[in-house]
């Protein structure tokens, strides 16, 4: 099971998040626009997170997005992304769920077979007070949208250093 870190508490705040605040130069990196992005399709504040977030499936596709953008660049995607969870106290076979997750949810926009996630059925559950990730059955692999993206993301997006390659992004829409 991911870190008691990463389990909601209705009503209770989480953890330390980035301010994603805008100013007036309409420049911003794809880590704060991500993030942004994130925590408004899970109905919570996009600059401080605020919030108890609901199951929206565009909003856990980005939570995805910010781990992958913190993960880095250069060597293999899976080792980089697995290693940034389990830097940051998410166990091995978890962080190896999660990154089967991903990439079903990046690549087919849905749930991995049970045979890429160790014979277990993978379910999304829209409760605030659960785990991101609840290994605790032997057949079922549990995942709290609300969870996942407002603790477990945003908990290491606050926590893991920053990337050097976050692309900066003009959001100002220039006409000739």
């Amino acid at each position: 099971m991911t870190t008691e870190l990463d389990k909601g508490h209705e009503g209770e705040t989480g953890p330390m998040m980035l301010s994603c605040h805008l100013n007036g130069t309409h420049t911003y990196s794809s880590l704060i626009l991500a993030l942004r992005d994130m925590r408004s399709a899970n109905d919570r504040d996009p600059a401080t997170g605020a919030g108890d977030g609901n199951d929206s499936w565009i909003g856990l596709v980005l939570g995805m997005i910010v781990l992958d953008n913190l993960s880095g660049t250069g060597g293999e995607v899976g080792s980089r992304f697995k290693g940034l969870l389990t830097d940051h106290g998410v166990s091995e076979d978890d962080a190896r769920y999660i990154y089967r997750f991903r990439c079903s949810l990046h690549h087919e926009y849905g749930l991995p077979r049970p045979t890429t996630v160790d014979d277990r059925k993978l379910v999304v559950i829209p409760g605030i007070d659960a785990y991101a990730v609840d290994t605790s059955r032997p057949d079922r692999i549990t995942i709290s949208v609300p969870a996942f993206c407002g603790r477990l993301v945003e908990r290491i997006a606050y926590e893991a250093p920053k990337p050097a390659s976050s692309s900066l992004i003009n959001t100002r829409l220039v006409l000739d």
